[in-house]
């Protein structure tokens, strides 16, 4: 299994952000906001969260692994990662996480026997913990730590994925394991790192938790220097069609018509709202508007 980034945090200056450019991606990839509260904006992108946090000194973008997982599910990883090296930035978090499809149990148990107390996987050594239970066939898993809930510059965990993904989301997974190191601020890591995560990865694992593969070269400091890479434009319609179709609230109101013993007459008065609300919020002089049948049809389709 190859290493992919699994939380990514970039920060900013508060007057120099690439928002909109950001925003796009994820709208393109289908991303809704579900919350808005004390300077901090929350947007449901797959089965993640994407966070827009902003205070005074600094405003930070914070995407989860499962965030990641569904730009990279959609063709829009690599946009997305364009797009935050925008503005100058500093990788605040990154994490890197490697599958091994064995089963957890006696691994975990090893990597307690071997560090009981603490491992070092930068320059200080870090107290080890692990947090366990009984799983369905009666074997003891979970997860193992390194400076779990410290400030550590480079922490990590070993778990047992198969159980997670049963207890998070019901999901039937092979064994697996998954490896995960954090890397924080102080470390050096770029936007490259969160391309191609492998030699930042592999540099830290080794010796300690796993073996390098042959020819994964050794990772340095700020390696990615000024990485950028071109994405190519969202046209319109591939940030308004799929905004649409994953709409709640789109989905509610033609619902709402549906109930109604009128569905044309409803699908007609839908359109209708819907072009004087733009006429309306783009006062510009714009041609008079009315819904075509391709528009109708589509409307009834969606409901």
């Amino acid at each position: 299994m190859t290493v992919k980034c699994d939380w990514l945090d970039v920060t900013y200056a508060p007057n120099d952000t690439p928002e909109r450019a950001v925003l796009d991606v994820l709208q393109a990839a289908g991303a809704e906001c579900c919350s808005t509260e004390d300077g901090s904006t929350t947007w449901s992108v797959g089965h993640g969260k994407f966070k827009l946090q902003c205070r005074k000194g600094f405003h930070r973008f914070s995407a989860s692994g499962s965030v990641l997982d569904h730009l990279r599910a959609c063709g829009r990883y690599m946009d997305y990662l364009s797009a935050l090296s925008e503005s100058p930035h500093n990788v605040t978090r990154l994490d890197a996480a490697h599958d091994v499809l064995v089963d957890a149990s006696p691994v975990i148990a090893k990597l307690r026997r071997r560090y009981p107390q603490e491992c070092n996987l930068s320059r200080k050594a870090l107290r080890t913990k692990s947090i366990l239970e009984t799983r369905p066939d009666g074997k003891e898993s979970g997860t193992w730590y390194v400076g779990h809930m410290s400030n550590g510059r480079i922490t990590a965990k070993v778990y047992d994925k198969q159980l997670q993904m049963l207890n998070v989301r019901g999901e039937e997974l092979p064994p697996t394991v998954r490896y995960e190191l954090t890397f924080k601020k102080d470390v050096g890591t770029t936007l490259r790192d969160a391309a191609e995560p492998a030699r930042l990865f592999w540099s830290h694992a080794t010796p300690l938790l796993l073996k390098r593969p042959q020819g994964i070269p050794d990772w340095l400091s700020g390696w990615g220097g000024g990485w950028h890479y071109q994405r190519p434009d969202i046209a319109l319609a591939g940030l308004l069609k799929p905004r649409i179709e994953s709409s709640a609230e789109l989905r509610a109101i033609l619902q709402l018509a549906d109930r109604a013993d009128c569905m044309d007459w409803c699908a007609q008065l839908l359109a209708k709202l819907v072009a004087e609300y733009v006429r309306e919020h783009e006062p510009e002089a714009r041609p008079e508007w009315a819904p075509t049948p391709a528009m109708v049809a589509y409307a009834k389709k969606k409901a």
